[in-house]
């Protein structure tokens, strides 16, 4: 959404070193905003999080948007222009100032506009043009108040250097192996291969959110079962040692009943050795009567 310009500075009055144009000279902004509503700047946000998201384990993938990407123009004058949104593959994904394509050896490959009535005719003509120049290979144009074209969702696809129209509600790009898909007036990236939707920062927060709750939800889960399990074990321990100790009366219990019968029993052995004295006694005596006259 913000206009291509050119740059026009004395080479003379720098010292260029090696670079043909230094990137610590080239401008970084034009004073407008990033975007003109706060339905723009949303989309914007959103789908660079989700692209960067998509790509954030590819070193060799940059996405990017609002800054400027500086080329030469026939005439080898050095021009810019700044897509919302746009991918280059094969270039080093690292935080950039501007996008110099001298310096970088390589267009964007996926571009993203974001139009509206008052960028439309620089969106559909004038970057249209320059995209295609520069060799961008799928070119995207999304109107979320849908005020520019009979469909919201438009796109392009290099062929012979010249760009032809996708068809369809449901746009495939083939570069970022991902489909674009309108949903209740916002812009939003499929993965065709899972048939999940790429998430919005807004998402991805409540997905975290939900996370964390599910893991505190579990974690005071555990503690309760830990807890539970603690006292159960504390029960089963004092009902051992309470079966131990009756145990052990009952031992002691039977031990002091084996110890009295075992004293009756002697007792009673006692007495009949007595007895069985008193009676050889007896016989004794009664045979000494018998002899005596």
């Amino acid at each position: 959404m913000i206009k291509s310009h050119a740059i026009h500075l004395d080479r003379e009055q720098f010292d260029w070193g090696e670079s043909p144009f230094p990137e610590a000279y080239l401008l970084e902004s034009d004073g407008r905003p990033m975007a003109e509503t706060d339905l723009h700047r949303i989309l914007m946000i959103a789908l660079l999080h989700a692209l960067e998201e998509f790509y954030r384990k590819n070193p060799l993938v940059y996405v990017s948007g609002n800054i400027f990407v500086y080329y030469r123009d026939e005439a080898k004058a050095l021009q810019s222009v700044a897509p919302d949104i746009f991918v280059v593959f094969g270039v080093e994904n690292k935080y950039r100032r501007s996008y110099y394509l001298e310096k970088e050896g390589k267009a964007p490959e996926v571009v993203i506009e974001l139009t509206s009535t008052s960028t439309k005719l620089e969106d559909l003509v004038t970057k249209h043009y320059i995209y295609a120049r520069l060799g961008v290979r799928e070119y995207f144009l999304f109107d979320p108040y849908n005020e520019t074209a009979r469909s919201p969702l438009t796109g392009f696809r290099l062929e012979g250097g010249e760009y032809a129209p996708m068809t369809g509600a449901r746009l495939h790009s083939e570069v970022l192996g991902l489909d674009l898909v309108v949903e209740q007036g916002l812009l939003r990236l499929y993965n065709p291969k899972t048939g999940k939707r790429l998430r919005s920062p807004k998402e991805t927060e409540e997905e975290f959110r939900n996370a964390r709750k599910r893991l505190v939800r579990a974690f005071k889960a555990r503690q309760k079962a830990e807890a539970e399990a603690a006292a159960a074990e504390a029960k089963a321990t004092a009902a051992e040692a309470k079966a131990a100790q009756e145990l052990a009366a009952r031992q002691a219990a039977e031990a002091m009943t084996a110890g009295a019968e075992a004293r009756v029993a002697e007792e009673m052995l006692k007495r009949q050795m007595v007895e069985a004295e008193l009676a050889r006694l007896r016989d004794e005596l009664a045979r000494l009567k018998e002899r005596t006259p």
